[in-house]
């Protein structure tokens, strides 16, 4: 039976030179997107967790709502690119809407085992209403007459710009990352043996999960409390479009509380809660008011933030606010391999008032489509703590305007989730880490701001003019 080997990918950062930004291979194929597809593209992998070991077959499954012509791209760890299909083994690329389609298909005489070099690997599938005959100089007939067809840069970008000009409700796209691993130690003696610095796969015991906890303090009263409730919808169907339900754990608060205000009880009580192993991560964001304690900051200069439930703005005589370092301290003491602790509210010296009352959040519809590479090395590979808010101290935190508050039918809510959700939710390149993404999010949210509230800001409405989120701790670069 023939063997297509398929290689792993390594998504390769930018590197500046003294010519300025290189340009890293095989980028084009991240750029054949389209925004306003009329029709969605599946694509899937025989795998709940998309990792694989050496010596591993591959199955791709792709579901097209529409009937069309399929071609599925695959891209390796030195950035070279490749048609998988069709290829001179199923030549009959056209497939039907609706119909969960099988590469290989069953009997066929072809398969995708995983090979060497082992790291992080992306499949796209491009699925037009018409065929590809002939594209700016690239015979894709030649897709038929080969096991895999490679398609360089020069190629590649033909390729993209042709089919990215086509009429957008004449094709649509799809993708999913994969992660592909050494055999360890022992195996069949036919793969290399694993580099102590590689992960392999995780155990029964060692699945790595993802914590999610997800605090919002919603108040239907409250300007700010009615417009939370999209950070942590927004969140957390980023999260859950990215990570595969097996890896991940969602503790709603909000959805716990059952309509009663979100106490500082609760929150330490559900993080304590939690069973985590050492190589889990624990994630915790909240999203509503906040501020700092300037006799707590005199003692611990980065401690004097505290987030403003609206349990405690209401009761102040019975209720206590919970700080940041509490939080910290109580995910710290589960030792787990990544602490991540992201807010977005104020950071000023200043409660606000206590007309709120509850309201519940809406249910997350995120579709489920695998772990992506960016995701892997964020949430699955650092280590230590990231801990970021909103704002920097002295400052507030700012939810959109009204007349800004929703971009393509979904409500935006504050302007430093909007801007970190959409960077994760866009970014390509898996060589990123925290520093460099936080970086590149903080830059965003305050050109966001700047832009949103121009007007409110030359009026004299607003007197802060930047928005910058601040991060207290990011694991060291690697």
């Amino acid at each position: 039976m023939k063997q297509i080997y398929a290689y792993c990918l390594l998504f390769l950062f930018c590197a500046a030179s003294a010519l300025g930004q290189v340009q890293p291979r095989g980028v084009f194929l991240q750029k054949i997107v389209n925004p306003h597809q009329e029709f969605d593209v599946l694509v899937e992998v025989d795998r709940e967790d998309a990792l694989y070991t050496a010596g591993d077959i591959l199955q791709t499954y792709v579901t097209s709502k529409n009937d069309g012509y399929l071609y599925l791209f695959y891209r390796d760890a030195d950035a070279q690119v490749a048609v998988l299909f069709p290829n001179k083994y199923q030549k009959d690329n056209f497939i039907r809407g609706g119909e969960r389609v099988p590469v290989p298909k069953p009997g066929a005489d072809f398969q995708m085992r995983i090979g060497p070099p082992f790291g992080h690997e992306l499949l796209k599938a491009v699925v037009s209403k018409k065929p590809f005959p002939f594209i700016d100089g690239m015979d894709v007939a030649k897709f038929r007459i080969a096991d895999t067809t490679p398609v360089d840069d020069n190629a590649g970008n033909a390729f993209n710009n042709a089919i990215t000009q086509t009429e957008e409700r004449d094709w649509a796209e799809g993708e999913i990352n994969i992660r592909t691993v050494p055999r360890p130690q022992g195996g069949d003696g036919n793969c290399p043996n694993t580099p102590s610095s590689l992960p392999v796969p995780d155990g029964p015991q060692g699945t790595k999960k993802m914590h999610l906890i997800l605090a919002a303090d919603i108040s239907s009263s409250d300007a700010v409390g009615s417009v939370v409730q999209s950070d942590t919808y927004n969140l957390r169907e980023l999260i859950e479009n990215n990570i595969a339900g097996g890896r991940l754990n969602i503790v709603d608060l909000q959805k716990k509380r059952k309509g009663e205000l979100l106490t500082k009880d609760d929150i330490l009580r559900e993080i304590r809660n939690l069973n985590v192993n050492s190589n889990d991560t624990i994630f915790f964001f909240y999203s509503g008011h906040g501020a700092y304690d300037s006799e707590v900051a005199q003692r611990d200069a980065e401690g004097g933030q505290y987030f403003a439930l609206a349990s405690y703005i209401k009761n102040k005589e019975t209720e206590k606010p919970v700080f940041r370092y509490e939080i910290m301290e109580a995910m710290k003491s589960k030792n787990a391999r990544l602490s991540v602790l992201i807010s977005d509210c104020c950071n000023e010296q200043a409660d606000v008032p206590a007309h709120v009352r509850p309201t519940q959040p809406p249910q997350s519809r995120g579709e489920m489509k695998g772990l992506r590479a960016l995701f892997e090395i964020l949430f699955f590979e650092a280590e230590g703590v990231v801990d970021i808010t909103a704002s920097e101290k002295g400052t507030y935190g700012f939810i959109y305007p009204r007349e800004s508050r929703e971009e393509n039918g979904k409500s935006k809510g504050s302007v430093f989730t909007w801007n970190l959700c959409k960077k994760l939710e866009t970014e390509t390149y898996a060589s990123k880490d925290w520093e460099q993404v936080f970086k590149s999010v903080r830059e965003e949210t305050n050109k966001d701001y700047q832009q949103v509230f121009a007007q409110h800001i030359q009026d004299g409405r607003i007197q802060q003019k930047e928005l910058k989120p601040h991060a207290f701790i990011l694991p060291e670069s690697r």
